[in-house]
């Protein structure tokens, strides 16, 4: 799976995340969270068993992928009670963003790519990707075990 690059500086989210529909919050992100790398290799790796998968073949994948994600980000807790998560910044430091009625993390995803969106929650406790697999869109869900309640 190849990561995503990014063309601007600062904390803004990387450009296909802006395509998203994703609000950035103006607030700070807390300290000391899993670095993007980390979280990166706990959705992509051998090991992992999605939540959900949808056939990128079928009629209305993206958005099925969509509601699927959103349906698991909020089950684990990993969106809070404003809309708001984590995403990758310009800078590979997580940013602050709200979902909003246009919000579709699908449409960052780059077909063919092997491309992952990770939304982390803004205690860093809890993700969910939405992830390009060959031939499906994968919903990941991980626990960082080691992060503090």
């Amino acid at each position: 799976m190849a990561e995503m690059t990014d063309e601007q500086s600062g904390s803004a989210p990387a450009p296909r995340l802006a395509k998203a529909g994703l609000e950035v919050v103006a607030r700070g992100v807390a300290e000391g969270l899993p670095s993007y790398a980390r979280a990166f290799k706990a959705v992509v790796n051998v090991e992992v068993v999605p939540r959900a998968t949808v056939a990128r073949t079928d009629p209305g994948a993206p958005q099925e992928a969509d509601r699927l994600w959103l349906e698991h980000a909020r089950t684990a807790a990993v969106i809070d009670d404003e809309g708001c998560f984590l995403v990758r910044g310009a800078d590979r430091d997580w940013v602050r963003v709200r979902r909003t009625a246009g919000t579709a993390l699908s449409a960052a995803l780059v077909a063919g790519a092997g491309s992952a969106v990770i939304a982390m929650s803004p205690d860093g406790r809890r993700l969910c990707a939405l992830t390009e697999e060959d031939d499906a869109y994968w919903i990941v869900v991980h626990h960082f075990e080691d992060r503090p309640v």
